[in-house]
């Protein structure tokens, strides 16, 4: 087995070195992906947020309105 020459040593130093910029440009870009993502999710989760707030607004007036009709019912029946 023959030692490795320098400049062969060299040539596969750079492969590696590129390699390592492919895959650093690489998470990069899926770092970014991720990042719009949660930009995404953050947006849904405020949209739900706001939904169930609405619904229990809704139900907190629908159980007034029918406490008030219950009364009026029982008061003018009569």
């Amino acid at each position: 087995m023959s030692a490795a020459a320098p400049t062969d040593i060299h040539r596969d130093l750079g492969r590696m070195e590129g390699r390592l910029d492919a895959v650093e440009d690489r998470l990069a870009q899926m770092a970014a992906t991720l990042d719009r993502i949660d930009a995404r999710l953050a947006k849904i989760e405020v949209r739900e947020n706001e939904r169930r707030g609405a619904w229990v607004v809704l139900v907190a007036l629908g159980s007034v309105l029918s406490g008030l009709i219950a009364w009026l019912a029982a008061t003018f029946a009569r």
